[in-house]
C-alpha cells in the first residue's frame, strides 16, 4: 500500500493556505523543510499523509476532525458495493493526514482485502474482542499508510452469530469495546457490515454515529430500502433509552447511489425515484459506475492506489468531504 505524495500546491491547499505562503513559512525556517526527491537534474518538493497533522499543529490550525466519528457502511442487500466503497472511502479520509480506524464484520474480509491487508490463521478479529474479551488494543493491525489501521475480518466471524446471544447486553458490546480504544487519535472509525440483518449489525448500528447506505440504481436496491427503514424503525422503538440519549438511528443517515450509468434510462428513474421519496438521506455526491473500480478490487487495492484521477475515485473524495463536512484538499 504505497503512501500517496502531495505536491507543494496540494499540501499548501490541505493546511488552508496557498503555496506562496507555504514557500514562504520554509524559507523564514517557521515550518519544517519540504522533503525532497532526486529525479535527474531536478530536485522535487514533497510532502507525505502524516505532514499534514504535524504542519496544522506547527500553525496553530485546528484538526480537520475534533470528535470521533464511527460511521457504518450497511445494506441489508448484498451487490451493492458496499465493501469496495468503504475501503476506498477509509483510504480516502487517511489520506489527508486524519487518522482512521477500518473495522471489517463480514467473515469473507472483503474489505480488508481491497485494502490490500493479509491475513493468517493467527489473526484476530472482533471475533476475539466481543466474545473472548480480548482487549480491543491489541487486535488493530497497522497498514503501511501510517493514518490508517484495521480490525480485519476473519473466518472466525462466520459463527460469531451463534455466540453472542449468550452475552449480557449483547446489542451493546462494540459500542462499549471502541469506548476501550487507548489512541485517540482515531478520529474516523469506519466499519464494514455484512449484508443482512445479523446481532453483530446491530452492534454496528448502535455504535455508529453515521449509516452509510450504498445503493445501486436499480428496482431492488430501492425497493430494499423499504426494509431497511422498518428494521431501522423497529430497532429504534426497542432501543428507547439508548435512542434518547443518543438520537435516533434515523437521524443520520445517507443513502450513495454507486455504479450510477448516467446513459442509462433505468439509473436515471431510480435516482429520480430516491430523489423523491428519500430526499433527506440521499447524499448530492453520486458514484459513477467506473471498471477500475472492480479492477482495484481484483489487484487488492483501493481506487486511490489504483487510478486515483478516474472519476470513481474523485467522487469518494466528494463523498468524505460531504458526509464529514470537510474542506476540498
Amino acid at each position: 500500500m504505497q503512501e500517496k505524495i502531495y505536491s507543494a500546491k496540494e499540501f499548501a491547499t490541505s493546511l488552508g493556505i496557498s503555496k506562496n505562503h507555504l514557500l514562504k513559512l520554509e524559507s523564514e525556517n517557521k515550518v519544517p523543510q519540504a522533503r525532497r526527491q532526486q529525479r535527474g537534474k531536478i530536485e522535487h518538493r514533497f510532502y507525505l499523509v502524516e505532514d499534514i497533522s504535524r504542519y496544522r499543529k506547527i500553525l496553530n490550525k485546528p484538526p480537520l476532525i475534533e470528535d470521533r466519528h464511527v460511521q457504518m457502511f450497511f445494506n441489508f442487500k448484498g451487490g451493492t458495493g458496499k465493501s469496495t466503497l468503504s475501503a476506498s472511502y477509509a483510504y480516502a479520509v487517511a489520506e489527508m493526514g486524519i487518522k482512521v480506524l477500518a473495522i471489517d464484520l463480514d467473515a469473507q474480509q472483503h474489505m480488508t482485502k481491497c485494502l490490500g491487508v493479509e491475513t493468517s490463521k493467527d489473526t484476530k478479529s472482533i471475533f476475539e474482542v466481543l466474545i473472548d474479551n480480548e482487549d480491543i488494543n491489541k487486535v488493530i493491525t497497522k497498514t503501511k499508510m501510517p493514518t490508517l489501521d484495521i480490525i480485519p475480518g476473519t473466518l472466525k466471524l462466520s459463527v460469531i452469530e451463534n455466540r453472542l446471544p449468550t452475552k449480557d447486553m449483547r446489542e451493546f458490546l462494540l459500542m462499549a469495546a471502541l469506548k476501550k480504544i487507548e489512541n485517540e487519535d482515531y478520529k474516523v472509525i469506519v466499519i464494514d457490515s455484512l449484508p443482512s440483518v445479523t446481532m453483530l449489525n446491530k452492534n454496528a448500528i448502535v455504535a455508529s454515529d453515521d449509516l452509510i447506505v450504498p445503493v445501486l440504481p436499480d428496482y431492488l436496491s430501492y425497493d430494499g430500502l423499504g426494509l431497511l427503514f422498518s428494521e431501522l424503525s423497529r430497532m429504534n422503538d426497542g432501543f428507547t433509552l439508548y435512542s434518547g440519549s443518543r438520537g435516533s438511528f434515523l437521524d443520520n443517515i445517507h443513502i450513495v447511489i454507486n455504479q450510477f450509468k448516467t446513459n442509462e434510462v433505468l439509473s436515471k428513474k431510480t435516482k429520480e425515484s430516491l430523489e423523491k421519496h428519500y430526499s433527506r438521506y440521499l447524499a448530492d455526491t453520486v458514484i459513477p459506475y467506473n471498471a477500475k473500480m472492480a479492477q482495484a478490487t481484483a489487484a487488492g487495492k483501493p481506487i486511490f492506489q489504483y487510478d486515483r484521477k478516474c472519476k470513481a475515485a474523485q467522487q469518494i473524495r466528494a463523498l468524505v468531504q460531504e458526509i464529514l463536512k470537510l474542506p476540498p484538499i
